[in-house]
């Protein structure tokens, strides 16, 4: 993928310089272009009520690269225990972290409820039985099956082994309220390298049309949506990028009009990880031999 062009020309000058002190290979980072692209996420969705990145550690599971995520005041979306104790390292209050595994052991569990445990988002509903006891607040990620088509990367649903199908979907909620579960987040993850924002906003609207469905069965007040990852970065000189200020305002629109159907608004998360990061570090080695 092309450096970003202000990474570039403030990299190139000195570049000699570092390469010189460390030696190399080595990896460097733009803690300036990092920022950036947080502060332009946090713009977009500035009319938002309330909104979060939860930074998907996968993407760059580097302890510097958490500290500036906290710095910003965002949270992190872990998917292994290692990567919910490089969170915490960092710094993550509970809430402040969102776990995320697939078929995941009641000894893992039992790891993510220390500390105070963290944001716990099961993908399966037979996970209910490892889990004891449930935390005041749970989510569930939501696989809509044939529903939604899938994006080229990551897949059609009806093909994924993630997340609760459309047919569980309430009954997972049900379950959960009637074993004492007080507060509730609804997930999904279904884009992987998007450059289509109009993806994104119909998946908001997925969820928040599921959320309505389910109040109506269960009433339930839902504090959070989450709709994923997956915002994507061009690869390719000349490839567009995605206009994350457009989907902003059209998210906006969805969650404005929800609030004036229903008296409130749920928070709207996300768990960027390459979009944060990607154009943002560069591999810098030594050529040893031209042929």
């Amino acid at each position: 993928m092309p450096i970003s062009i202000n990474f570039r020309n403030r990299l190139f000058p000195v570049l000699e310089k570092i390469a010189a002190h460390f030696s190399t290979p080595f990896h460097i980072y733009d803690e300036i272009g990092i920022r950036s692209t947080g502060q332009r996420l946090k713009n977009a969705f500035a009319e938002v009520r309330s909104f979060k990145e939860f930074y998907a550690v996968k993407a760059l599971p580097n302890p510097e690269i958490l500290r500036i995520m906290k710095d910003m005041g965002y949270g992190f979306d872990c998917s292994s225990i290692a990567e919910l104790v490089l969170a915490r390292e960092a710094g993550a209050e509970p809430e402040d972290i969102m776990f995320t595994s697939n078929n995941t052991s009641v000894d893992d569990f039992a790891e993510a409820a220390k500390d105070g445990g963290c944001i716990l988002n099961l993908d399966d509903i037979s996970l209910l039985d490892k889990v004891d006891p449930l935390p005041e607040l749970l989510c569930f990620r939501y696989n809509p099956g044939e529903r939604r088509t899938g994006n080229a990367i990551i897949g059609t649903p009806v093909e994924a082994k993630y997340g609760v199908s459309h047919s569980q979907i309430v009954d997972a909620f049900r379950q959960a309220k009637e074993r004492g579960v007080k507060r509730f987040g609804l997930h999904t993850m279904l884009a992987s390298n998007e450059l289509n924002y109009a993806y994104m906003v119909q998946t908001t609207q997925m969820l928040l049309e599921l959320i309505e469905t389910i109040h109506l069965q269960l009433a339930i007040d839902f504090e959070f949506i989450n709709i994923g990852g997956g915002l994507g970065i061009p690869y390719h000189p000349g490839e567009p990028a995605l206009d994350i200020e457009a989907l902003g305002e059209e998210v906006t629109v969805l969650l404005q009009d929800f609030a004036k159907r229903h008296g409130y608004q749920p928070a709207l998360f996300m768990e960027s990880g390459r979009y944060m990061t990607g154009p943002h570090g560069v591999l810098v080695t030594t050529a040893i031999n031209r042929k």
